[in-house]
């Protein structure tokens, strides 16, 4: 069970505790069944989450959904979630990564239409869109267009490796309005599935976190509506770095709840397994492997839960800093959750390797972390550019 050195509320006390046991009970005992699906989402687990609250806990109050905007309260719910599975605890919780940049750039008009659909017992599906063929961590040299019609835009290009991408009801996506421009041209637009000349690929198959279908989407012109436009043209690049600030802390959370499962999986295992007349647990080697994976997991955590406290401070802290406390939140639980569930794998031994057990699973879930929403390598070139 994971700790926080802040005191909690009741209410945050509660709705932890619901998804401790939706979790245990109802998230890991799928998770080898989706992970052999492949390319299928678990969406009647979204929809039982759903009727719990848990699919908009992170919703503000005034659209409909449980008012838990701080992200220290959205990391302690995804680490309990994605010590289930991180596939279906990222899953469940998506519509939040949707939320963030509406609540960026939208007007009360957009945040009321947007936003209300993803709350109640049957929410839709959403996708964020930024990810292109040749533009991944360097999000401003998208080349997806949107150009000036009458109304409103015209969108023409591709987008890949997007989440939910064709399951999704609705959709940000990034464009360039201003092609000259790197990220003063990107602006961000709403549109709904159905859209004519919005098309997508064909589901893409991954090493882990299977529960998260993605596809490319195409865009040929595809007509967006100008009351469809989040914030001012050029202004979505901010909306983006705003969320993607604070889905770096939340993605360092799911993180190490897999790197927790990972941990206690192989304590529990080296307790019972025994070799040379003894637990496994009783020779040094496998107990300092499983001291350095607690030790890890505790001062990743307390990264993640500063970076998120320091979020939610505001303006009381700079950007800057909180550009880089996130950074330093994502590289250290990322890493922390590779280490962890190879760890886990190298103390199960050859069933470490075997199916039988869900740490091999893990240990491709855990790859993502290093890689989504910026790379290891983005995140300590982010972590440089903002040096306290």
């Amino acid at each position: 069970m994971t700790y926080t050195p802040w005191p909690l509320s009741d209410e945050q006390a509660a709705v932890i505790d619901l998804c401790r046991t939706f979790a245990r009970e109802q998230i890991r005992p799928a998770a080898r069944a989706v992970d052999e699906a492949d390319t299928e989402s678990p969406v009647g687990l979204f929809a039982q989450a759903a009727k719990l609250g848990i699919t908009d806990f992170m919703i503000p109050e005034e659209y409909g959904g449980g008012g838990f905007t701080d992200v220290f309260t959205q990391c302690l719910v995804q680490e309990q979630l994605c010590f289930g599975d991180p596939g279906i605890g990222n899953f469940v919780c998506s519509n939040g990564f949707f939320a963030d940049p509406i609540l960026a750039l939208g007007t009360e008009e957009q945040k009321e239409a947007w936003l209300r659909p993803l709350t109640g017992d049957a929410p839709v599906f959403t996708a964020l869109a930024t990810t292109e063929p040749g533009s991944g961590s360097d999000s401003a040299s998208i080349i997806t267009r949107a150009d000036r019609a009458e109304g409103g835009y015209v969108l023409n290009g591709q987008k890949a490796w997007i989440s939910n991408a064709g399951l999704a009801d609705f959709y940000v996506v990034f464009a360039k309005t201003d092609p000259v421009q790197r990220s003063r041209g990107v602006s961000a637009f709403l549109l709904e599935k159905g859209t004519a000349g919005m098309e997508f690929g064909a589901p893409m198959k991954k090493m882990g976190q299977r529960a998260i279908v993605c596809r490319e989407i195409f865009f040929s012109d595809a007509f967006v509506p100008e009351a469809n436009r989040l914030g001012g043209e050029g202004q979505g690049f901010y909306g983006l770095m705003r969320t993607f600030d604070i889905s770096r802390v939340v993605l360092g959370a799911a993180a190490l709840g897999t790197a927790r499962a990972a941990y206690e999986y192989a304590r529990d295992y080296a307790r019972e397994r025994t070799q040379f007349g003894k637990p496994i647990i009783d020779h040094q080697a496998v107990a300092f492997r499983l001291a350095d994976m607690s030790a890890r997991i505790d001062a990743a955590w307390l990264q993640v839960l500063n970076a998120a406290r320091m979020i939610d401070a505001g303006e009381a802290v700079s950007r800057e800093r909180v550009t880089a406390s996130a950074a330093m939140a994502k590289l250290g639980a990322s890493e922390t959750a590779m280490f962890c569930t190879w760890a886990a794998v190298q103390t199960l031994g050859g069933w470490g390797y075997s199916r039988e057990h869900p740490v091999e699973q893990w240990m491709r879930d855990a790859k993502l972390e290093e890689i989504e929403e910026g790379t290891s390598d983005i995140m300590r070139l982010l972590i440089s550019r903002n040096l306290p």
